[in-house]
């Protein structure tokens, strides 16, 4: 009698054999049950695997499981009489055949898993004999065609995956007679079109997944026979038209997902006979409007997915019927106000998000019917305020985000009936005050954010009710100081978050948070934390003081024992004491990066017995001691980049036994003992990149749980036999950028279990050096100077999925046969080689190429049929590649590129049908290719455009039809070309474009409109920016360099603005308080070069609150006019040079610390 495998499921007995390779004459395995699971076989062809086999107990039931090995066939012997297999996984084990009669006795085997493998067809009966099989699952294969009669003799079904393969088309009635078959995935394979009735005799089915494919079209009745279909999904095709009676006969559809297709409206009725759904997703189609009636007849519906589209507004109507609606979500659309109405009778709403919209207002009302209210999304948009009782009837309400609206007061009363709320969020607003009564009806809040306003202050009572707040963040604001009390009696706050403000010293009587966690004080003004600061905080266990002013360890840490993370880095730390971390027993991470470093005395990390990272880059520390890490016994990671560490200036390492991790980037090492790393047993990672030394293998001596090694030198190396047997486990070799003066056959063959290897620059012959290393994935030859390579080089390496060979200019022809066993290969990289042309026959054998590299190779004609067997291609560069013609159809079949450079060529003509099968293209390159006009029709296929680069042609203008298909165009680049005008608001693309480039060109009028939120046009004769009349602009960065701009009086009206370079226009007076007011969230401005003599009439002071970099250079301003500037805080750069100024010192001193 048989005992089912959940019996025994604590029982695994797992064999693991290493390199076990096909020339042994036989394999007999055993098999204790229930589960059995192989590693390590190795099989050459699919004969060869007979020679295997397993002996099972005939008393159980056994799952078997292969992994890490190489089985190019299902071992025959698998299923011998009475073998009482039930589950069969061979994932991931270079499977690709299945031989006849494999399954003829496996009558007891009812899952089957052969995923990630590389089957290429199926054949008439291929699983016969496993009559029980229930789930079937080939996912992420190479599977093109499916024979008609696969699955005969399988009749008991229940699910079968074949997603993830290459399938263009279904064989008609594939499925018939599998009346048990409940579950289908036919996801991301490359099917165009669904006939009717299809489906027909799947009666039973209760889950379709056809997402990820090319369907373009839903015909009526495309699902006749899915009667008990519960779940479609249908998310991510290119679905245009959807016929009014596609979904007819799917009464019991309870979850339709339609989105990330091209739908530009729904039939009024097609969802009408779906009664019993629940959830629909339209997100990311391009729907302007719904017919109120669109649902009218689902009434069960309890989620609504309308985001991404270009809704403008909502009707009541809409939504009327939709009692049991709960979660109903219509983010990044263009709807400007919400009816008062609109959710009515929608009583059961939990959820709602709104993100991304153009809301000014809510009117009170709007929310009242929700009662059941828990998340409210409202960010992004442009809100003032949300005052007037809109809460009221909220009393669930647990979470509102307000963020990156306009709000400037915080006002009291405003949260009125939200009770319950635990989370509130205003970041990225323009609050510059709150209210002290402002949190008072919200007792149960748990989480308060307001980062990025400009907030100067908190009142002292803020959180005098708040018993339940665990979060605070003030980030990003303007706060100088924190009255005493701020923070009185908030023993429930955790997390406090400070960083960002202008806070210059932190005492006690402000942090008295006996709970406190976490302290983020990070991008202050702090020199100095004395000895009481952080005694309220006993419980603290990160403190981050990153990019303060800090000169030295600040005393009041040691009163934080319990802390396990300090960030130091960035500060101007230039000792290390004896002692000074004496009381921190318990920390774990100490990052010091960036400090100004000079001395470490001996014992100057006495006390840190539990520290396991150790960070100390960016500085030149004079060592004490050589033997500085004594007092670091657990220590498993050490960052030690650009310390100046040589022979001259070093330190011991052998007693940090437990170092896992040592990172020496940037140190010259000239003078270091060989032997420095002896000693480090547990060693499993090395970085030592840009060093001065030429490595041998006495450097990697004894180092047996080495896994990763990286390192790159001026000096020349010879990589003899020898040179990694000291480091037999490594799995990644990281030696590009430096100069290999020799390499052996043999330098890799120990390494067995080598996945990644990047090599070069070389200039001898290259041998067959990879030929023992099976397990690799990538390999990279950089300035690898050979003109071939033997045909059989990468032969061995059938696992390999990423292949760089780049900057060789010997390297002139590819041969086939190099890619015949790349079937896994998804990553080609080919840049700047020599390369004059592409066998037809040279893909063949690599049906999974995801990118593909071309630029900088002298090409110049591409054949018809170049990219035929790259099917699942989405990347193709071509720039850059003399290219003077593209034959109609050359991209024909490459479905899901999404990406296409083929700019720097001379591709002045291109002809409608270029782009014709390119469904998914979301970037296109056609730079510098000397075009003077586009046919208006060229894109009409690309419907999924969002950028397109034109520039440095010869196009004065741009034809009104030409982009009228690209309904979701966000970035142009023009620059370059020779437009005298661009009026942005008469373009079908101007609703959604975000970024615009017009360098270089003639113009001498542009206008824009308020949704753009890039600009730049210097190099043109401009000297006004129009834009169309709106109460709102997004734009944030502007360039204007080199016009004929004689004032900023245009770009006032942009409040949003944080970047804004004028160079080289003539701008006499730079107003500096106007500036500070116009431009509240500038942090970069550039106006070298513009003959500025004055910086505006005004003395009052006044403050660039965000103004990081400042250029001012080559004008002519005077030190009197200097003082205009005001106040910059954070002031990082300032270039002055070139004016007719003295005291600079005095100068800067007033203006900010740098």
């Amino acid at each position: 009698m048989k005992l089912r495998p959940s019996v025994w499921s604590v029982l695994i007995w797992v064999v693991i054999l290493q390199q076990v390779y096909s020339f042994e004459p036989s394999i007999s395995l055993e098999c204790e049950p229930p589960t059995c699971q192989y590693s390590g076989l190795r099989f050459a062809t699919p004969a060869d695997t007979a020679s295997l086999s397993i002996n099972f107990d005939a008393d159980f039931y056994s799952h078997v499981i292969f992994e890490n090995s190489s089985l190019p066939a299902i071992p025959v012997t698998l299923f011998a009489k009475d073998s009482g297999v039930q589950m069969l996984n061979i994932s991931k084990c270079d499977l690709y055949e299945v031989l006849p009669k494999t399954f003829r006795y496996a009558a007891d085997l009812k899952q089957l898993y052969l995923d990630n493998n590389r089957l290429r067809k199926t054949y008439s009966g291929m699983f016969l004999g496993a009559n029980s099989l229930e789930t079937l699952s080939i996912s992420k294969n190479q599977l093109e065609t499916i024979d008609p009669q696969t699955f005969w003799g399988i009749s008991y079904v229940k699910e079968v995956d074949l997603s993830g393969n290459l399938l263009r088309t279904l064989p008609v009635h594939f499925f018939v007679a599998k009346s048990k078959l409940k579950k289908l995935s036919l996801a991301d394979n490359f099917l165009q079109e669904l006939k009717n009735k299809t489906f027909t005799e799947m009666m039973v089915l209760e889950w379709l997944d056809l997402s990820g494919n090319m369907l373009r079209e839903l015909v009526a009745d495309t699902f006749y026979g899915l009667f008990n279909l519960e779940q479609l999904y249908l998310q991510n095709n290119r679905l245009a038209v959807i016929d009014a009676l596609a979904f007819t006969h799917l009464f019991k559809l309870k979850v339709l997902n339609l989105s990330d297709n091209n739908l530009k409206t729904l039939p009024v009725t097609v969802l009408n006979p779906m009664g019993n759904l629940m959830m629909v997703e339209l997100q990311q189609n391009y729907l302007s409007q719904l017919d109120t009636a669109t649902f009218a007849e689902n009434v069960q519906l309890a989620f609504i997915n309308l985001d991404n589209n270009t809704i403008v507004s909502l009707s009541p109507a809409l939504l009327q019927n939709l009692t049991s609606l709960q979660r109903f979500s219509i983010e990044y659309n263009q709807l400007q106000e919400l009816d008062v109405q609109l959710f009515a009778n929608n009583t059961a709403m939990q959820r709602l998000w709104f993100t991304g919209n153009f809301l000014r207002r809510l009117s009170p009302g709007t929310f009242d019917t929700l009662g059941q209210l828990e998340d409210l999304f409202l960010g992004g948009n442009l809100l003032t305020t949300f005052e007037g009782g809109l809460f009221r009837n909220c009393s669930k309400l647990t979470e509102l985000n307000l963020v990156g609206n306009r709000i400037k007061h915080l006002v009291a009363g405003s949260l009125q009936g939200a009770s319950k709320l635990q989370k509130l969020t205003i970041d990225k607003n323009d609050v510059t005050e709150i209210d002290e009564q402002f949190l008072d009806d919200t007792p149960q809040l748990e989480s308060f954010s307001v980062a990025d306003n400009f907030i100067r202050s908190i009142p002292v009572g803020l959180f005098s009710k708040q018993t339940n707040l665990t979060t605070i963040t003030l980030s990003d604001n303007q706060i100088k100081e924190l009255a005493p009390g701020t923070f009185v009696a908030l023993n429930s706050v955790v997390n406090l978050n400070l960083d960002r403000n202008q806070l210059k010293h932190i005492d006690k009587s402000v942090l008295n948070l006996t709970n406190l966690e976490y302290l983020e004080l990070s991008h202050n003004f702090i020199s100095e934390l004395n000895e009481t600061a952080l005694e309220g905080v006993p419980n603290l266990v990160t403190l981050v003081l990153e990019s303060n002013h800090l000169d030295h360890i600040p005393p009041a840490i040691n009163k934080t024992t319990k802390l396990d993370y300090l960030d130091l880095q960035r500060n101007q730390i230039s000792r290390l004491e004896t002692g000074q971390f004496s009381q921190m027993a318990n920390l774990l991470t100490l990052n010091l990066d960036g400090n100004r470093i000079q001395t470490m005395e001996q014992g100057c990390f006495l006390g840190l017995q539990s520290l396991t990272m150790l960070a100390f880059g960016n500085s030149t520390p004079d060592y004490k001691s050589l033997d500085l890490f004594a007092n670091l016994p657990n220590l498993t990671e050490l960052y030690m980049d650009k310390t100046n560490y040589a022979g001259a200036n070093s330190v011991q390492l052998g007693s940090l036994q437990n170092l896992k991790t040592l990172s020496l980037v940037a140190n010259s090492l000239v003078g270091v003992d060989p032997a420095f790393l002896a000693g480090l047993k547990n060693i499993t990672s090395i970085t030592m990149k840009n060093s001065s030394i030429s490595f041998n293998g006495s450097y990697f001596q004894s180092l047996p749980s080495l896994d990763y090694l990286a390192f790159s030198s001026n000096e020349s190396i010879s990589l003899d036999e020898t040179f990694f047997a000291g480091a037999p486990n490594l799995t990644i070799v990281e030696l590009e950028d430096t100069p290999l003066q020799s390499i052996s056959v043999n330098v890799f063959r120990s390494l067995r279990n080598l996945t990644e290897v990047y090599l070069g620059p070389y200039n001898g012959e290259l041998k067959d050096v990879l030929t023992g290393n099976e397990a690799l994935t990538r390999v990279s030859m950089k300035e690898m100077n050979f003109t071939t390579l033997s045909d059989h080089f990468f032969w061995a390496n059938r696992r390999l999925t990423t292949l760089t060979i780049v900057q060789n200019p010997s390297l002139r022809e590819l041969k086939p046969a190099w890619f015949k066993h790349m079937a896994y290969l998804d990553y080609l990289d080919l840049t700047s080689n020599n390369i004059s042309g592409l066998p037809l026959a040279l893909f063949e054998n690599t049906p999974v190429l995801n990118q593909l590299f071309l630029m900088n190779n002298p090409l110049r004609v591409l054949d018809a049929g170049a990219f035929q067997h790259v099917g699942a291609l989405t990347s193709l560069d071509l720039e850059s590649t003399l290219l003077v013609d593209l034959p109609v159809g050359v991209f024909d079949g490459l479905f899901k590129l999404e990406e296409l450079y083929l700019g720097n060529n001379q591709l002045s003509n291109l002809q409608i049908g270029t782009f014709r099968e390119l469904y998914s293209l979301r970037i296109l390159w056609l730079s510098n290719n000397s075009i003077e006009n586009v046919d208006p029709f060229l894109f009409v296929d690309l419907t999924r455009l969002k950028e397109i680069s034109l520039e440095d042609n010869r196009l004065t203008s741009l034809d009104d039809r030409l982009f009228a298909s690209q309904l979701a165009l966000q970035t142009l680049h023009l620059s370059g070309n020779r437009f005298v005008s661009f009026d942005l608001s008469t373009m079908s693309f101007s609703a959604t474009l975000i970024s615009l480039e017009l360098d270089t060109n003639r113009l001498r009028s542009v206008r824009i409109t308020p949704n753009l939120e890039f600009l730049t046009v210097d190099e043109n004769q401009l000297s006004v920016v129009e834009a169309t009349n709106s109460d709102y602009y997004r734009l944030s960065t502007l360039s204007v360099q080199n016009n004929s701009f004689t004032s900023l009086e245009s770009f006032y009206r942009f409040d949003r603005l944080q970047q804004l370079n004028v160079t080289l226009n003539k701008i006499v007076q730079l107003d500096f308080a106007m500036i500070s007011i116009k431009f509240p969230r500038l942090h970069l401005l550039n106006a070298s070069v513009c003959a500025v003599a004055s910086l505006g009439s005004s003395v009052n002071p006044h403050e660039l609150k965000t103004l990081k970099h400042l250029d001012l250079s080559n004008n002519t301003l005077t030190q009197t006019e200097m003082q205009k500037m005001g106040t910059l805080p954070r002031l990082e750069s300032f270039g002055k040079s070139g004016n007719r100024i003295k005291g600079m010192l005095r100068l800067l001193d007033r203006l900010s610390k740098f």
